[in-house]
């Protein structure tokens, strides 16, 4: 059973996300390509990590590849390692998640795809953006789910809409 990729739990936060973005029919707001030309720009550029790392979290990433793949920049940024394919690639192999994250050719071809880090830090807040809309969404979604239940007390509920909006906006 060598090999295996860790299987990764999917949090409460997005049990209810997914429920309530099924039931309306509508997909999340994500910006996928501009996910892979941030990851790409990472991995060409020390100075598009940089410019980035301090605008972006795992969780601002929509595909879970990119999760991924965030997370071994991060991580190689965090130890002053240099940042390149190779490194990256490595990284997620020392973690078992390469094939989690879309494989080799799936990662080379995220740096192929870049002809300029000139935009990085405003493609950066957009996918910032659209994660906070996706957290606005969630946090709606329990209010909603919250209030509907006789047996929470709307005090209770109020507390945690306002905490929750006060760690979206942080």
């Amino acid at each position: 059973m060598e090999n295996q990729e860790p299987i990764r739990k999917v949090s409460a936060r997005a049990k209810v996300a997914n429920a309530i973005t099924h039931e309306l029919g509508k997909i999340p707001p994500q910006a996928i390509e501009l996910e892979q030309v941030v990851l790409g720009a990472m991995m060409l550029e020390r100075n598009a990590v940089n410019d980035t790392i301090d605008i972006l979290n795992e969780h601002s990433f929509y595909d879970p590849k990119h999760q991924y793949i965030y997370n071994a920049v991060r991580e190689l940024f965090g130890s002053s390692s240099p940042i390149d394919l190779l490194t990256v690639v490595n990284k997620l192999k020392e973690n078992g998640e390469l094939e989690a994250a879309g494989g080799v050719t799936y990662i080379s071809q995220l740096t192929s795809r870049i002809a300029s880090t000139a935009h990085i830090e405003f493609h950066a807040r957009v996918i910032a953006e659209k994660h906070i809309k996706r957290e606005l969404i969630r946090m709606s979604s329990e209010v909603i789910r919250d209030a509907y239940e006789d047996t929470n007390d709307v005090f209770d509920v109020l507390n945690m809409a306002e905490g929750e909006l006060f760690n979206i906006a942080e």
